[in-house]
């Protein structure tokens, strides 16, 4: 039975994966046929794109009664997206950004953790808690879109550099929604089968949601990210990284707590967020004061994020126990 949801497992992280491929390609492609300034391909479709997985996996998890998953998995995907994510992506190439633009949105996605971590201290993120942040996510993309088409860039990028797919809208639209359908049918086989191999293997669903589910919905960031050092446009990487952070924390979060309150446990308290709080302070000293990062950084990044999934594995072994 182990065998068979671990198979479940695996093709709804393969459709997630493929679906929200698929659904980035078409997102820009639709932003640059519109002429879209970069950073509101990076700061707001992109982003809604690549946590399209996350969205839809924290909100059946909710709805599904499921909290650990649904939690988890948007607290251990802004986690990931720093320590794998950014830091993978410093060590390919060195990173380079716009120091105010990233000033700013460090301070919403600041705020957005600081406000999941204080709505849920008493052990639950309610349903008011949860509108709050649903509203300060939706906050955030008007007022990102809105900046950015007052501040319309002259350089703008186009699909070669991006490596998408040169359609017509019309078609990325269709591709937009078939990538919308294969994440929606691969995240519902991701909630039950990860719910199953927890229950079997006597893990917290939670440890589920922060490790395998969380880097598995993190993976259209991670492709964007590599496609985007490799192609030296850093700000949309970035960008899209803390974009998605912001949504995960905010967003996400706010949604999954509308549709059913969130209970929180200790372990989410105590180490999760301690570990979230280490991995937004890291990247924000790292690019507040020059905008830059480089191998270095990117290694430091990495080995937090590896004694981090070290620290969930003594505590997996420790509640099996």
């Amino acid at each position: 039975m182990m065998i068979y949801y671990i198979f479940l497992f695996m093709i709804g992280l393969l459709l997630v994966l493929k679906g929200g491929d698929v659904f980035v390609d078409s997102s820009i492609t639709i932003s640059l046929r519109l002429k879209i300034p970069r950073m509101v391909v990076g700061g707001t479709i992109v982003s809604l794109a690549t946590t399209a997985p996350e969205l839809v996996v924290s909100t059946t998890a909710s709805y599904m009664g499921d909290s650990g998953i649904a939690i988890g998995n948007a607290v251990g995907s802004a986690i990931a997206n720093i320590g794998l994510i950014v830091g993978i992506s410093a060590i390919l190439a060195p990173l380079a950004i716009d120091v105010k633009d990233f000033r700013r949105r460090a301070l919403w996605m600041i705020l957005s953790a600081v406000l999941v971590i204080i709505f849920s201290w008493d052990f639950e993120v309610n349903r008011t808690s949860g509108f709050i942040l649903f509203s300060l996510g939706v906050c955030y993309l008007l007022f990102n879109s809105l900046r950015a088409l007052f501040e319309r860039s002259k350089n703008e990028i186009n699909s070669k550099i991006l490596l998408v797919p040169n359609y017509s809208i019309a078609k990325a639209a269709m591709m937009f929604l078939f990538g919308a359908i294969l994440v929606i049918i691969g995240s519902k086989f991701l909630v039950n089968s990860g719910i199953e191999i927890a229950k079997a293997l006597k893990i917290p669903s939670l440890i589920i949601g922060l490790t395998v589910v969380a880097v598995g919905t993190s993976l259209p960031e991670l492709v964007t990210a590599i496609t985007s050092a490799k192609k030296n446009v850093a700000d949309l990487s970035i960008g899209n990284i803390v974009g998605a952070n912001i949504l995960n924390l905010a967003f996400i979060t706010g949604a999954a707590a509308i549709i059913r309150p969130l209970s929180i446990d200790h372990l989410t308290r105590y180490y999760a967020f301690t570990w979230l709080f280490i991995m937004l302070t890291a990247m924000v000293i790292i690019f507040w004061w020059k905008g830059k990062m480089g191998k270095k950084s990117g290694i430091i990044l990495l080995t937090l994020y590896i004694l981090y999934n070290l620290g969930l594995v003594v505590a997996a072994i420790m509640q099996a126990q």
